[in-house]
């Protein structure tokens, strides 16, 4: 801008003519018809510029024509500004910037000619009008997308079209902890995803659009059950069972529960990584924090946007249960029963050879059947979905407001099953005056589950009885009614499996609702406070009923005891949060930005439930008409924590750049002498490519080092751990009668301290070819010390377990980001992709004493020192005892025979026991990848979405159940090779069915064990978009797209993402028989008015 006052020697020419380089800065209109206006003088003016304000407008703001340069006689200077003179060799450039379809508001690009100092900006239609000459380059650049230069022709007439920056663009603006940074000037890891890379993907949860988009950041979609929350992990596992999901903030509020967050809410996300970046929310940031931001209105413009969409959901054929069908299973049961005949029986009846009549009578012509009964599919269904969404958004100077609501219906693919979600968000700012700013936001959204919170999956649960139940019973019988069980003779007593859905009745209604009030004052000029409330505030209500057909594993219908179950829960969570702002320079060289803080939170929940049994029949499923109306229970906890923060960040030239940050936080979940953590952290930034040595060269156009340090920590081990617990217990004294008393039923440790992550994190950012392909690397290396875990004690302590800080590990890794810009003529096509590779080492443990894999059954996971975390452990699988010979020279267990399962003699001690168990996998990836394919051509648009992970194992417990030769269940086809006899050994893999020989089989070995490498093609969306459709209709775009089309994996099951434990690190990897994950089909429409 202007900053003093010049004086010029007129040269005969008008006033507009030589003025032109400044009053276009203020208004183009001045000159938006090329013409001299005013007459030459030949009296001498002053051009004076002291009433011009002295502010930067940011590039996003419009001048408003009113300001205007005031000229007056006076005298002048005798000698001429040269490069006045050369401005009579320029002419009026006009022309056109257009941008993508879904940016509805073209005013603000900025246009000058490089190596000038004048600016103008477009007006709300995209024209502009500037003084150039032939051969001269302007430069259009905008906040959110790449800057482009035109050489000036002599057509004079320039049309320039501004394609979206990538998520890295230099000067884009990044949400972090407590403010805003430019890309520029980040110091930490920090990856960026805005809304409209993402849009087009219709799910419940924002993290199926943000799969395969981060690098490092693992999102699992361990079940398809509708609206049920992902699992998120940030540069893998950084604690062992005390969470490890990334902390999420929402417009600057931490919560806890991202499910109910609507994803058509979301404007963008910044994911923050490293120490530095994190810091600032210390206590809860060991496992990196997502920032959300959500939509807000512009000023100066009013938007109304639809968005709406409809699809169908259903299973693919992979990883469907490879199951014997009902003629298999006939044959396999009559072979069942002979082999029992033929090896089997007691000294009063010796074994022999079978005869028809040894076997049951419905298996002893297997030929009869057919297909039979395949009630994993009879589950099964084609599901719908839909989604719609309106925003209003509305600005002036004074009022912005952004009002979204939001209906999402989906069915689940097993029956009866489905959830719906209505959403609203109100986000609101008032600017009453200069220099104050009101904001008040409110999102409250209500959930109701219908059987997706039922006992679906899992062992031996609806969806697993599916796979285990007899073919030959039939789903429905001639005259319309159900066969109340589901197994055959000789089988396991179960239910019917489609029958158990058809009567599962377990329905949960969700409301929850997010609120801030935030003032924000300018006290002096760049001297800002703010203070904010934050509220979080949720109930839940669960009711259960199960009737007279509903029954269980081992006690099929009908159910004499009708009974019923309700639950409710609340809790509210309160943050007030304090910040002092000071940005200012010192010279011209050294800018530094200063906050300070104070914060302050308390947590609280309630829980309530009551059952009734023995109800008389169906009709009424409400409790009180139960005969047993049990008093039920309540349950209540609360925590608080206060908080002490500040960031310093400091650059100098706008190439050195330092950050500090340092955070004093103070939990109720600790004991008194260890309650203050202290969180602190520094960071460095060296743009390289800004230095006078660096070549100037198209090849690499920027390069900037960054390096942090610094501690974040954990504090997630649940309330009251610190202290021991009490229970009501009656005491009786000397014969008389019992009196109420108390006594430890849970023993606390006072001596309790933060669990506290180190990091280290090196990075470079790097542009080549004029920023056509940018890079990101990162190398990080964490340590986590005092992890906290619940330990075993000694029997004689009266007690069982204690949490105490056990020991530490390290983590290490190292993440790529590419973006390159492919295709730039009529058709584009840009790519993202990203990397990461992670490992991680035990270090020390309470007394070096391994963590897990003690127990015989459902104890498949160990942590050991020098170990990664959670591996499995278990017997390592050596086949059959094909032969006599081959037993009589083999180690074996005291249940084995010829024909038997062969494990490994690990201890070499020729016998097979616990103590040959040993690390059979490892459920840790070793790399995570992702990339985003866009193109577009004219008005059309198409994205494809992969993402993977590789390096690692999954162990599928379920074969406990489908590999049981018991004759019990329902098994896989590969049991059809078992070993029968010497002349008929199988495939050597599946071992006899002798009875008191198979325990050993059904336990946790390494034939359970498979590679866990999976590639998703998450997303393929092709759109089209029509402009100036209508006079109201600014655009309409339409589109077809599918999620997870596709899976690539050697894994045999149905999703290589499930893992039972969900976020727990020490018991990861194991899939139990999960909901499954199906693929869908959906076509939208957004339109903007």
């Amino acid at each position: 801008m202007i900053n003093s006052t010049r004086s010029y020697r007129l040269l005969r020419r008008s006033v507009v003519r030589v003025f032109t380089g400044c009053l276009i800065l203020f208004s183009f209109s001045y000159a938006s018809n090329g013409q001299d206006t005013a007459k030459p003088k030949q009296d001498k003016f002053l051009l004076k510029t002291d009433t011009i304000p002295r502010k930067d407008p940011p590039p996003s703001d419009t001048i408003p024509k009113k300001d205007t340069v005031p000229i007056l006689q006076d005298t002048m200077p005798t000698q001429a500004d040269d490069s006045l003179r050369q401005q009579t060799d320029t002419a009026l450039v006009t022309g056109r910037v257009s941008l993508p379809a879904e940016s509805t508001d073209l005013s603000g690009t900025s246009v000058q000619v490089k190596g000038q100092q004048a600016v103008i900006l477009t007006d709300s239609s995209g024209r502009f009008a500037i003084r150039a000459k032939p051969g001269d380059v302007l430069v259009f650049s905008r906040v959110g997308f790449r800057s482009t230069e035109v050489r000036v022709s002599a057509q004079k007439q320039v049309t320039v079209s501004l394609q979206a920056a990538g998520s890295d663009e230099l000067d884009q603006v990044v949400v972090v902890s407590y403010g805003k940074q430019r890309q520029r000037n980040i110091t930490g890891s920090i990856a960026v995803v805005e809304a409209t890379d993402i849009r087009d993907i219709p799910a419940a949860e924002f993290g199926q659009r943000l799969n395969g988009k981060v690098p490092g950041l693992q999102i699992n979609q361990v079940t398809g059950r509708p609206g049920q929350a992902m699992t998120f992990r940030l540069r893998g596992a950084s604690s062992l069972n005390s969470g490890n999901q990334p902390l999420f903030v929402v417009d600057g509020q931490p919560v806890t529960d991202i499910n109910l967050l609507n994803p058509d809410d979301i404007e963008s996300f910044s994911v923050l990584k490293d120490a530095s970046s994190t810091a600032l929310y210390g206590s809860r940031a060991a496992n990196g924090v997502v920032m959300i931001t959500t939509r807000t209105a512009k000023p100066n413009k009013t938007v109304v946007t639809v968005n709406s969409s409809v699809g169908w959901q259903s299973v693919a054929e992979r990883g469907r249960p490879n199951t014997m069908n009902a003629r298999e299973f006939a044959t396999f049961m009559k072979e069942y029963y002979e082999d029992k005949r033929r090896y089997e029986g007691t000294p009063t009846d010796p074994p022999r050879e079978p005869t028809l009549d040894d076997v049951p009578e419905e298996y002893r012509n297997p030929s009869q059947y057919g297909e039979g009964t395949d009630w994993y599919d009879e589950m099964l269904r084609t599901a719908p979905m839909q989604t719609h969404t309106v925003n209003v958004s509305t600005g002036t100077n004074k009022v912005l407001s952004s009002i979204t609501a939001t209906y999402f219906n989906q069915q689940g693919v097993m029956l009866n099953t489905g959830m719906e979600r209505f959403s609203f968000r109100a986000n609101n700012e008032f600017r009453p005056i200069k220099g104050l700013k009101l904001g008040f936001n409110i999102a409250p959204s209500f959930q109701n589950d219908k059987n997706t919170r039922a006992n679906l999956d899992g062992n031996r649960q609806i969806l697993v009885l599916g796979m285990i139940a007899s073919p030959l019973v039939p789903k429905q019988n001639p005259d319309g009614s159900f066969p109340l069980r589901g197994s055959s003779t000789g089988m396991y007593a179960m239910p019917n499996p489609y029958q158990q859905l058809l009567n599962a009745n377990v329905d949960q209604k969700t409301f929850r609702m997010l609120g801030n009030a935030y003032a924000e004052l300018e006290i002096i000029k760049d001297l800002n406070f703010r203070t904010s409330v934050n509220v979080d505030l949720g109930n839940a209500d669960y009711n259960a009923f199960y009737n007279k057909n509903y029954g269980t594993f081992g006690s099929p219908p009908p159910n004499t005891n009708i009974n019923a179950v309700h639950s409710s829960f609340n809790y509210t969570s309160w943050l007030t949060e304090n910040t002092l702002t000071y940005n200012f320079f010192l010279g011209a060289d050294h800018h530094f930005d200063v906050l300070a803080g104070y914060a302050a939170q308390k947590y609280s929940r309630n829980l309530r439930n009551i059952s009734g049994t023995n109800f008389p029949n169906d009709l009424i499923p409400w409790i009180i008409q139960g005969s047993g109306v049990n008093s039920g229970n309540t349950n209540n906890t609360e925590w608080d924590m206060i908080s002490w923060f500040g960031r310093l960040n400091y650059d100098f030239q706008n190439k050195y750049f330092i950050t500090a940050n340092i955070r004093r936080d103070a939990s109720s979940r600790f004991g008194t002498d260890n309650r203050w953590g202290y969180f602190p952290s520094v960071a460095a930034g060296w743009v390289v490519s800004d230095e006078k040595f660096f070549p100037k060269s198209k090849l690499m156009s920027f390069l900037k080092l960054r390096g942090s340090y610094g501690l974040t920590g954990n504090n997630n081990i649940g309330d009251y751990t610190q202290v021991s617990l009490l229970s009501p217990t009656p005491y009786t004294f000397e014969g008389a009668t019992s009196s109420p008393g108390y006594s430890i039923t849970s023993l606390g440790n006072p001596l309790l301290s933060w669990e506290t992550s180190k990091q280290l994190d090196l990075g470079l950012e790097a542009s080549f070819l004029d920023d056509r392909i940018q890079l990101t690397y990162d190398y990080y290396r964490k340590e986590t010390e005092d992890l906290l875990y619940r330990i075993d004690l000694p029997s004689s302590s009266g007690y069982t377990q204690i949490t105490s800080n056990v020991g530490s590990f390290r983590m290490w890794g190292h993440e790529i980001s590419l973006s390159t810009l492919n295709l730039t003529g009529a058709l584009k096509w840009t790519t993202n992709f990203n990397i990461a590779f992670n490992d991680n080492k035990v270090l020390r443990l309470q007394n070096d004493n391994p963590i897990g894999g003690t127990g015989t059954y459902n104890d498949y996971n160990r942590t050991a020192v020098g170990r990664r975390i959670g591996e499995f452990w278990g017997y390592v699988f050596d086949g059959v005892y094909m032969t006599q010979e081959e037993f009589d020279s083999q180690p074996k267990h005291n249940t084995s025979a010829v024909g038997t399962t062969r494990m490994k003699d690990i201890d070499g001690n020729n016998v097979i026991d616990a103590k040959d168990k040993d690390f059979i996998g490892n459920p840790n990836p070793r790399y995570l990848y992702g990339m985003t394919n866009t193109l577009s051509w004219k008005n059309w648009d198409f994205n494809v979405v992969v993402s993977g992970a590789a390096g690692h194992d999954i162990m599928y417990v379920n074969n406990q159940n489908l590999l049981n030769i018991d004759g019990i269940f329902n098994v896989t086809k590969d049991m059809a090779q078992r070993w029968r006899s010497p002349s008929n050994p199988g495939n050597g893999k599946a071992p006899r069915t002798l009875t008191g020989t198979t325990e050993l089989y059904r336990l946790g070995n390494s034939n359970w064990v498979s590679p866990g490498d999976y590639l998703t093609v998450r997303n393929i969306t092709l759109g089209y978009t029509f402009t100036d459709v209508l006079k109201y209709v600014k655009s309409a775009r339409i589109y077809i797209s599918g999620n997870q089309l596709f899976v690539f994996t050697k894994y045999k099951e149905q999703n290589p993402e499930a893992n039972d434990s969900r976020d727990q690190a020490t018991t990861g990897g194991l899939d139990n028989g999960s909901f499954p994950v199906p693929r869908n089909f959906i076509i939208g429409a957004n339109i903007s008015f």
